[in-house]
């Protein structure tokens, strides 16, 4: 409650009964006095008992308030009704502020960070572990008034960083919203916030979730399962037919079963079509980096090590240099020295005279990196990992960039 309500209301003698949850020594030392926020003492009928001439005639009117809050705070339906109006009157009134004053107030401040907790606790009482779809309406009604899509996306790329519930609850709004593919970066993310590396979830931790995401989506995401790396191939094939069953996607199912019998050919291509199209949609290179190398630990040999070359440099020389510098490392830190022959097919290929126009065109980049910043981490990196496979050939680089002896 604002502290100029009790002080007006209660007198200043009223405000023993509760405590500052605004100021702050460190963060907030000297908010506007219209700003400061109280909250009642934890032990406030005994302090009410001790001190029964503080509020003089309005020590009923003061225990009444704090009963209202104390019901207003419980478990109840009423308590809930009133909680939710609550926080739907702060979003419409926090994106109101906003639209009247859009010359002085930041969008950022309003989207990203003032209207997705608003929005979680709408949906997420607290009460249950799954999503219910009734709030998860309610909170897609809010989000239709706010006019640019940028700002939708904002409020909703925001909520869940903490993890758990309202992470799940940012997914199923994305994916309500928008139509993504399986290579999109919000589908990735929802197979890596699911399926822990390795470890095959049970069906019925996933089934809530997916049945709040229209049947299109659903279709995309159980297509991603099944060609994670994040799980043996089997696996990712078993679970993924295991949700299409669940959900009555037969078609899915039974292409899912066609797709687990086609030539090791067929796959082949299949998976590196995938990774052209993760490079295409702008995918993290540690994602693409992780993506070739769970590929080649499936199966190396000439031909797929000469298609990820392909692959690779048939993105932009930035691009090129990002993932290369990647490759070796897996997601705990610790270097993949399976990855090193790779790295020297890479190496011998990019100083060989039948590749001279990749090697003027990532030349080129490394110059322009060097001259932006000679310690750049990506310039420094790539040429370790040059040295590290061939110390004659980083040698020819960085003579051919332009850097000191």
């Amino acid at each position: 409650m604002p502290r100029e309500r009790i002080i007006k209301e209660f007198g200043e003698p009223a405000l023993i009964f509760f405590k500052d949850i605004t100021t702050d020594p460190k963060h907030n030392p000297h908010p506007k006095p219209e700003e400061i926020m109280l909250a009642f003492q934890n032990d406030f009928e005994t302090l009410l008992q001790q001190n029964p001439d503080a509020v003089s005639a309005k020590r009923n009117e003061l225990a009444a308030l704090h009963r209202k809050i104390q019901q207003s705070r419980a478990a109840t339906e009423s308590a809930r009704a009133q909680k939710n109006a609550f926080l739907r009157l702060s979003f419409a009134g926090e994106l109101l502020h906003y639209y009247q004053n859009q010359s002085t107030e930041s969008p950022d401040v309003v989207f990203a960070q003032r209207l997705p907790p608003l929005v979680e606790q709408i949906v997420i009482t607290g009460e249950n572990d799954t999503l219910d779809e009734k709030l998860v309406r309610q909170a897609e009604d809010l989000l239709a008034f706010i006019i640019k899509p940028d700002h939708r996306n904002s409020v909703i790329n925001n909520m869940g960083k903490a993890g758990g519930l309202a992470r799940s609850l940012r997914f199923v709004l994305t994916f309500r919203a928008e139509k993504l593919t399986e290579l999109d970066t919000a589908t990735l993310d929802l197979i890596k916030h699911m399926i822990s590396a390795g470890k095959v979830p049970r069906t019925a931790d996933l089934l809530p979730i997916m049945r709040l995401i229209p049947p299109d989506m659903q279709a995309v995401i159980i297509r991603a399962i099944t060609a994670t790396e994040r799980l043996r191939r089997e696996d990712a094939e078993n679970f993924s037919k295991a949700i299409a069953r669940e959900l009555g996607l037969k078609d899915l199912e039974a292409r899912l079963i066609a797709r687990s019998i086609v030539s090791p050919e067929q796959e082949r291509k299949m998976v590196w079509i995938g990774i052209e199209d993760l490079i295409a949609s702008r995918a993290t290179p540690g994602d693409i980096a992780a993506a070739i190398r769970n590929r080649l630990h499936a199966r190396y040999d000439a031909d797929e090590v000469k298609q990820s070359w392909l692959t690779l440099t048939g993105t932009d020389p930035m691009s090129f240099i990002r993932i290369f510098c990647l490759l070796p490392y897996l997601p705990d830190g610790q270097t993949d020295l399976t990855v090193r022959p790779l790295l020297e097919s890479y190496v011998q290929r990019l100083l060989h005279e039948k590749y001279a126009a990749i090697y003027a065109k990532i030349l080129t980049t490394l110059r322009n990196m060097f001259k932006a910043r000679a310690d750049g981490p990506a310039l420094v990196n790539f040429l370790a990992l040059v040295k590290w496979i061939d110390p004659e050939a980083e040698a020819k680089l960085a003579k051919d960039i332009g850097m000191p002896a």
